[in-house]
């Protein structure tokens, strides 16, 4: 069996060389591994901590290192990346025990590199508390600092400015809380804290009424609360997004990029579990996280559905009361969350906008005179928001934004607001609420 830290270089390796999503991996080796919950925090501590800081562990290695950074074995350089993660970062693990580890992994991996990965952690370790400068323009320096690609970087700062980028990069490399939605349906913020304090979980109340930060040790499954389905994860940005859709009940819902499920689980229960939703997905092995989510809450009006959202459905058209339109994005917006998304390139994340308002103009066809559709996404790019928005109220002059947002810490925009974390300590995210009229 692995333990913690041979999953972590694991996950590293399957980045590296496949791209893996580090969460699903971390996830599928935690439960294969049957690591305890401690053993589980330190592996996706230590994946999680090395990906948000790849760039800056590569400046220190590079300045203490005798050997180009590129001339380095891939493999050997995750091993160090690892060592030095630990060192610089974690107090509670001693600095002997992060170089051994790395050395005696060096040796399983490469003898001949032993030697060397032994030589640059204890100089790191040694000079930790003098290290080298950053130099290089505005953009360099942040892009370091906080390892996001210096595009990303360029980019947020002409939208934002310096100083709101560095808040917005500093915020990626902060810890969230993770955020659960109370199931209404069963039971109350009051009764859900009862019924947790024999387990080793905690809550407070969240940013929106029924939800609340949780705090607990081990497997979410193996959560008795969990298990009985009082409640589901679910960040506040999406839930305030699915709140501001308020869809009255007994009504038709389509929920057009559905999967987990989170948004339709909540909106089956502003629905008080009456009228139909549509759940759907472009990918068929997705659908089965929403139908299981939905017994295990207790909600019997969603039904999964396989579909394209920018492809028309005939039998679709006019057929909805409400839309939510999760568009598939950049997800600039959750870096704090999945900080491997820092590492897109430019080039993959282009033609999103045209992507996006394809589906938004599709579902629009799917809405009746007098409907609501929300458009979201979880990035902080306005190509891929109010742009969007403003380019499909040109083309549709039946539809028409409707400003009733929550009052909560937000940027308000030409059309819509975005929630960007170190304001809202949320997921970055963008809700723009449309009416279609009578």
């Amino acid at each position: 069996m692995k333990n913690a830290r041979d999953i972590a270089v694991d996950a590293l390796t399957a980045f590296r060389k496949r791209q893996a999503w580090s969460d699903g991996f971390l996830r599928n080796e935690i439960r294969a591994n049957e690591l305890s919950g401690r053993d589980a925090a330190l592996a996706t501590e230590l994946v999680n901590g090395v990906l948000q800081n790849m760039f800056l562990l590569d400046f220190y290695i590079s300045k203490f290192s005798s050997i180009r950074l590129n001339k380095i074995s891939p493999g050997i350089l995750d091993i160090i990346r690892l060592s030095v993660y630990q060192i610089l970062f974690l107090d509670r693990i001693p600095d002997s025990a992060a170089v051994n580890d790395a050395v005696n992994r060096a040796k399983r991996s490469n003898k001949r590199a032993a030697g060397f990965v032994n030589a640059i952690t204890r100089k790191i370790s040694a000079s930790k508390d003098c290290l080298p400068e950053i130099t290089g323009s505005f953009s360099e320096v942040l892009s370091v600092k906080y390892s996001h690609p210096v595009w990303m970087v360029d980019e947020l700062i002409n939208i934002y400015g310096r100083e709101e980028t560095e808040h917005i990069l500093s915020s990626d490399n902060e810890r969230s809380r993770t955020v659960i939605r109370i199931n209404t349906l069963k039971t109350t913020y009051e009764k859900l804290c009862d019924f947790v304090s024999d387990e080793n979980t905690q809550l407070e109340k969240g940013l929106v009424e029924n939800s609340a930060y949780i705090r607990f040790s081990g497997a979410l499954d193996k959560n008795e609360a969990f298990a009985r389905g009082l409640f589901h994860v679910q960040d506040s940005a999406s839930q305030i997004a699915a709140l501001t859709l308020a869809p009255k009940e007994n009504t038709r819902v389509l929920d057009a990029c559905a999967a987990p499920g989170g948004k339709s689980f909540l909106l089956a229960q502003l629905m008080k579990n009456t009228g139909k939703i549509i759940s759907c997905d472009i990918h068929e092995h997705k659908l089965p996280l929403i139908s299981d989510g939905a017994k295990r809450l207790g909600i019997d009006t969603i039904t999964p559905r396989v579909c394209d959202a920018s492809q028309f459905l005939p039998e679709f058209e006019e057929k909805f009361d409400y839309i939510l339109a999760d568009v598939p994005c950049s997800g600039l917006g959750i870096i704090r969350k999945k900080p491997d998304i820092r590492y897109k390139k430019q080039e993959d994340i282009i033609e999103l906008p045209d992507i996006q308002f394809k589906i938004l103009s599709n579902l629009s066809r799917y809405l009746k005179k007098g409907g609501t559709l929300l458009y979201s996404t979880c990035t902080i790019l306005p190509r891929e928001n109010n742009e969007v928005i403003a380019r499909f109220l040109k083309n549709n002059g039946e539809f028409y934004e409707e400003k009733e947002y929550m009052d909560i810490p937000c940027k308000s925009n030409d059309f819509g607001i975005t929630l960007l974390p170190y304001i809202s300590n949320t997921d970055g995210f963008y809700i723009c609420k449309l009416r279609r009229k009578k």
